[in-house]
């Protein structure tokens, strides 16, 4: 299957000099169900309970990995051929958190107040950890409150601890714990039982000598195998109106290893299990959080900006860190074979962790070396992964001069530009924006992956592929099929992550919360369909008050994210 004009990439479409008619002569096949699901070639003679509508996510999808194996994919390949799908703009700065909290509210970084996996608090002049920031917006799910269309919640990631739901919701990675992951809680009890559920990987591609070990690609398989049969499981017993269903740590492997034939599997494990669940489907719509691409160099903004006088640290000797370092180093190693660190650090007095995470390299607390080392009385910005910059002076000229030379940037070995663009936050944003919110993003070339400082050497402000093979990019996918879905294949024009939970939840016939920052992606709807033909209603928003249940226990959660590479 040749890739349609919508999802092809830049460089894809710049070579082609005739654009497709966009018009398809068979756009009308969704009038029915069962003509919806003949072409797929399903067994549409099941008489089980419909569902509605079924999202499904996968984290990091793009159609530059999966593109070429369409022809493998047969039922993806079947939902772009019958529906519609388009490269969707994921949200600045591109990455699982905030991500997939976004993907829930509608809302952009900025309205719910995080950034990345850690963020810079002004006020106190530290990183903190974003799974104590608890979420208080509703995600769009919990405004389906008619008893008689329940909804079944599938492992969609940073939505842990689990919240009260009309219906069945099952937390996801990386953030859920183990001991409390469901609600209802019962339903804890048989996914163990029944389905031997596993919530996170028992394997760790992240630091595997070699990521394509089969022990690894048939532990994630099982994963996936494991959340559709209890899809599957949920259909039968609740039918619910919508399913929203998400595959976490298949990205685990695609960060590792990329096209190779593990991560071709997983999405075909995926595409086969994905079409025996679409039988008793009317619509289906397929996401990801963003996308990714492959890395040829590494950007240490950090060093580039101690390099280029934004940046000052206070200055210690190297040999003290690094001997007391080993020594750290030596007690942590003994302590994750012992299955006891968590434990022992939270039994620590503040003050000796403190001391310990200043000299230990595996980071048992939220802030490096590196960044306790900063001198902020000297410095004029800061930065972090993935290109977010905050300027500490608060001074528009600093600002300016920053974004400007920043876009200049070229690596020196290979003249490859840093940037794309570095964009203001305002810029992506909605205005006014919070006190919280990052001043600046790099946002990095192809190729390039941006990260803070490298911790072997901290000089270094430019370096070789390090752990990763491809790493995070704006474009994610959109992808959508069924009796309510045109097929229109250039129906969307750059639809974004915050789009589709607006549009899922008119597609439900819900009223829209006036509070969300996406729009309700009108022209992905059938001519003649209802959600086509009913207007766009709004109602007020719903917000939780938040309590200390309501944030993940920080220290397993850290020690999760190093695990998958997120955090060094």
């Amino acid at each position: 299957m040749s890739i349609p004009w919508k999802i092809r990439s830049v460089e894809d479409r710049q070579n082609h000099s005739v654009r497709p008619v966009a018009a398809r002569p068979y756009r009308t096949v969704h009038a029915t169900k069962e003509s919806f699901y003949t072409v797929f070639g399903y067994d549409c003679s099941k008489t089980g309970d419909t569902i509605s509508t079924i999202v499904v996510g996968i984290d990091g999808a793009t159609f530059d990995l999966f593109g070429d194996w369409l022809d493998d994919l047969p039922t993806i390949a079947g939902i772009l051929e019958r529906g519609t799908g388009a490269r969707m703009e994921s949200v600045t700065p591109p990455v699982t958190s905030p991500a997939w909290r976004c993907y829930a509210t509608g809302k952009q970084p900025s309205s719910i107040g995080v950034y990345w996996w850690r963020q810079f608090d002004r006020d106190r002049q530290e990183f903190v950890g974003v799974d104590q920031i608890p979420l208080t917006s509703k995600c769009y799910w919990e405004y389906l409150d008619d008893p008689d269309e329940t909804v079944a919640v599938l492992g969609v990631p940073l939505n842990a601890p689990p919240r009260e739901v009309n219906g069945v919701l099952v937390a996801g990675g990386p953030y859920a714990d183990p001991e409390e992951y469901t609600y209802p809680a019962s339903i804890q009890e048989t996914l163990e039982t029944e389905f031997d559920y596993q919530l996170h990987p028992s394997t760790d591609p992240a630091s595997a000598d070699h990521p394509e070990r089969q022990e690894i690609v048939d532990d994630l398989e099982k994963m996936i195998h494991q959340r559709f049969d209890v899809a599957e499981w949920l259909r039968e017993e609740r039918s619910p109106a919508l399913l929203n269903l998400t595959f976490f740590y298949v990205n685990h492997l695609q960060h590792m290893s990329w096209r190779s034939d593990g991560v071709k599997h997983l999405w075909q494990v995926i595409d086969e299990r994905l079409g025996q669940l679409l039988t008793d489907t009317d619509d289906v719509v397929i996401h990801s959080d963003h996308g990714l691409h492959e890395i040829q160099r590494v950007f240490y903004l950090n060093a580039w900006l101690v390099e280029n006088g934004y940046l000052s640290t206070h200055e210690e000797s190297t040999s003290k860190r690094q001997t007391v370092g080993r020594v750290i180093d030596t007690v942590n190693d003994a302590l994750e074979r012992a299955g006891a660190k968590s434990l022992v650090v939270r039994s620590l007095p503040d003050s000796v962790v403190d001391r310990l995470g200043e000299y230990g390299s595996d980071r048992i607390i939220d802030t490096s070396d590196f960044e306790r080392r900063i001198d902020f009385e000297r410095s004029a910005a800061v930065g972090l992964p993935h290109g977010v910059v905050y300027v500490l002076n608060d001074d528009e000229a600093t600002t300016e001069r920053l974004r400007e030379e920043l876009a200049r940037a070229r690596d020196p070995e290979t003249g490859m530009e840093i940037a794309n663009d570095v964009v203001d936050a305002a810029e992506v944003y909605p205005t006014p924006l919070p006190d919280d919110a990052p001043d600046l993003f790099v946002r990095y070339a192809d190729g390039i992956e941006v990260k803070d400082v490298n911790a072997d050497d901290e000089s270094r402000v430019f370096g070789s592929r390090a752990k990763f093979r491809a790493d995070n990019h704006l474009e994610g996918v959109l992808m959508a099929a069924g009796p309510s879905i045109t097929g229109d294949e250039a129906a969307l024009d750059r639809p974004g992550l915050v789009d589709i939970a607006p549009t899922a939840l008119h597609l439900l016939g819900e009223p829209i919360p006036e509070d969300v920052d996406g729009d309700v992606l009108t022209d992905l709807f059938a001519s003649g369909s209802d959600p086509c033909e009913r207007p766009v209603e709004s109602q007020s928003p719903g917000r939780f008050e938040a309590t200390a249940a309501d944030v993940a226990d920080h220290e397993e959660t850290k020690e999760r994210l190093q695990d998958l590479g997120y955090l060094e």
